[in-house]
């Protein structure tokens, strides 16, 4: 980057909020910079491609609360700048649309501060867009209006919410929960059917986002319902009603964080917009001083999950026995655990299930050894002991509730379209923490709205224990085979 003899002040907009929205040259800009301004709101990854010591000074803004004034945002704008310094003034959305990047620019210029402005993905097109809504389509809405919501009334410009209801087309109206009400009745008095379909969408492009879609004559009264909060873009017009079809489908992925990923990557290439809340989380455990003499000694040696088989091979004394073993796994997702680590799985059952697994291993077997969760189902060692098999089993991991804010704010908040449930103790322990939470009948509530999709016939049957009702489970008990399940019905 080119640096003068006062520096130079970028006003850079940041998008929406999802980090792969920021421009190329944003990034670039971030990594070079030696000053970072930042807004609240701001996603830690997007701030995490600050360079190697460049200063970062928040100076976001909460409603009636600013840690800086906007005037002095602009004269330390000014003062870096003159310091010799590349600075960034890193904005949510763009920075000339309601970002007052037009004032830090006029204050810059004032001062003969060279600046730069770099767009950024405004919400008011990106967010709408996120939840399916178009602001324009062909024979619905052949134009659109973005306006403020919270510009306090009696202001020299203030807005003529009237007239703006008989503009017709789209309306968006960023940063209006505070005035939601008076923004609302406004339009219906300028003439606006109560009956046109309206939209809040909270967080958009956040892991956090929802989705509240009414009549406008209805939407304050739903807003409080669901207790709405800021920010949240209003949506107004015929444009909202497409969203029920546009829309990707969220889904509420239970898993524990080690599957996060990949669980995000096969919803994405789905189609599915994910939401990672695990419920539970994994404790390894001591593995036993003789396991390798136990390896040698079993006929076969039993994986039942793809994170039993990462914990024991990281243990270096176990890979030399178990090369030399007749291994078996539950399912195609262990077995490729398996294989990433060059080893080879004998036998992978065409059922994958514990009555699978032990029906595949008792003919042939005398003596197996069950490497496994402590809070694995007795079912596969009860069939294998009833068929003469003599079972050794050892615990590698125990399995605890997650104490995941995320989950906490799923049960709180959340509206996914699908919870995706891949074990009995997923289902268990969500139900639990919402009763701790004192939410226990808004979860029964959302379950009994959404589709719930389980992995397999053990985890449906503690679904149904718990009465929740299962919409989904597919043939093939694997976590792409359950999601693909759920594309093929809609």
């Amino acid at each position: 980057m080119d640096r003068t003899e006062c520096g130079k002040v970028w006003l850079v907009g940041a998008g929406p909020g999802d980090p792969e929205l920021l421009t190329l040259k944003a990034r670039r800009l971030l990594e070079e910079a030696d000053v970072i301004l930042f807004d609240r709101l701001l996603s830690p990854e997007i701030l995490g491609w600050a360079g190697e010591g460049a200063e970062m000074i928040d100076v976001g803004k909460l409603p009636g609360r600013h840690k800086l004034t906007q005037e002095k945002i602009n004269a330390l704008l000014v003062e870096k700048g003159r310091e010799g310094k590349i600075v960034v003034r890193l904005k949510g959305g763009d920075p000339f649309v309601f970002g007052r990047g037009g004032e830090e620019g006029l204050a810059l210029a004032a001062a003969k501060v060279p600046f730069e402005v770099v767009p950024g993905v405004t919400s008011a097109i990106s967010v709408p867009a996120g939840a399916g809504i178009p602001v324009t389509h062909r024979s619905v809405a052949t134009a659109f209006t973005v306006v403020t919501g919270h510009e306090e009334p009696g202001k020299e410009d203030e807005l003529d919410w009237e007239a703006l209801a008989r503009v017709g087309g789209t309306i968006v109206v960023l940063m209006g929960v505070s005035r939601l009400a008076e923004n609302v009745s406004a339009l219906l008095r300028g003439g606006r059917d109560p009956k046109t379909p309206a939209a809040l969408i909270e967080r958009g492009w956040s892991p956090e986002e929802r989705v509240v879609v009414e009549t406008l004559g209805e939407i304050v009264e739903r807003a409080k319902e669901q207790e709405v909060q800021a920010p949240a873009i209003l949506v107004v017009g015929e444009v909202v009603a497409l969203s029920e079809r546009l829309r990707q489908p969220t889904i509420a992925i239970l898993r524990p964080d080690n599957r996060g990923e990949e669980s995000e990557r096969i919803a994405r290439s789905l189609g599915f917009r994910p939401i990672l809340a695990p419920s539970i989380s994994f404790s390894e455990l001591p593995l036993p001083a003789d396991l390798p003499k136990r390896i040698e000694a079993a006929d076969c040696v039993v994986f039942t999950s793809a994170t039993g088989a990462e914990i024991a091979l990281r243990d270096d004394r176990l890979a030399a026995p178990l090369r030399r073993s007749v291994l078996a796994t539950i399912g195609p997702r262990t077995e490729e655990a398996l294989a990433e680590r060059g080893l080879s799985a004998s036998i992978v059952p065409e059922s994958f299930s514990s009555r699978g697994l032990a029906l595949a291993l008792a003919p042939r077997f005398k003596r197996v050894l069950l490497l496994r969760s402590a809070k694995g189902s007795p079912e596969l060692v009860e069939i294998l002991e009833e068929a003469g098999v003599e079972v050794d089993e050892v615990h590698l991991y125990d399995i605890a509730p997650s104490g995941d804010p995320k989950l906490d704010w799923l049960i709180l908040r959340g509206t996914p379209d699908v919870f995706a449930f891949t074990s009995g103790s997923t289902a268990r322990n969500i139900l639990a923490r919402a009763k701790e939470l004192g939410a226990e009948g808004r979860l029964r509530g959302r379950l009994s709205e959404a589709k719930v999709a389980a992995i397999g016939p053990p985890t449906r049957a503690v679904l149904e224990d718990l009465g929740v009702r299962v919409d989904v489970m597919p043939e093939r008990y694997t976590f792409r085979a359950m999601l693909e399940e759920l594309r093929r019905r809609g």
